[in-house]
């Protein structure tokens, strides 16, 4: 009954105070946000400094293993690489292989865009500009001078046209790419 009480008063706070709306509304999105004022009837004898919400900082690398989760809950594709195929024909595996390809795919396309950076296929000739984006191109081989350059496509690259991670659920170890599962 404790967090009735406490959702009914910040309800009326919110409807009666546009300061506390404001509140509520940063809080809502994870913003490090002051306490609240206390309305003038509880003011009276609190003089206590104002503590600060702070949401905890995702450990470094948090990210890289959100998407190792990303492509494990959608593709299996952590548990396929763990797992020892040894003992699998070359068509299990190869059946294998396609489900978790298609998927793993579709995970690269709906959170990352991955596309292309070059339109042209693997071995045909291309032409390189002075000046080129040396961020999207690499050059090897024998290499001299500021170019243009003539060779040819040995891989076309990628590019991740954006990030649309889902929201994560703060309540779980960030360095857990699928936890155990144990049925009962």
């Amino acid at each position: 009954m404790g967090h009735f009480t406490q959702a009914w008063r910040a309800f009326w706070q919110i409807i009666r105070s546009p300061k506390a709306a404001e509140y509520w509304a940063a809080f809502e999105k994870g913003a490090g946000v002051a306490a609240l004022p206390a309305p003038a009837a509880e003011k009276a004898g609190a003089d206590a400094p104002v503590a600060k919400a702070v949401a905890p900082k995702a450990p470094a690398g948090a990210d890289a293993v959100y998407t190792l989760t990303l492509l494990q809950r959608e593709a299996r594709l952590v548990d396929f690489l763990q797992e020892d195929i040894g003992a699998y024909s070359d068509e299990q595996v190869g059946a294998a292989v396609r489900k978790i390809h298609a998927d793993s795919r579709q995970v690269l396309t709906k959170y990352f865009g991955v596309m292309a950076i070059r339109e042209e296929a693997e071995q045909d000739a291309l032409s390189v500009p002075a000046g080129f984006d040396s961020r999207r191109l690499r050059l090897s081989g024998r290499v001299s001078g500021d170019g243009p350059y003539q060779g040819t496509l040995v891989h076309r690259g990628w590019v991740a046209t954006k990030v649309a991670l889902p929201q994560r659920n703060d309540g779980v170890d960030p360095a857990v790419i699928c936890p155990a599962e144990v049925e009962i």
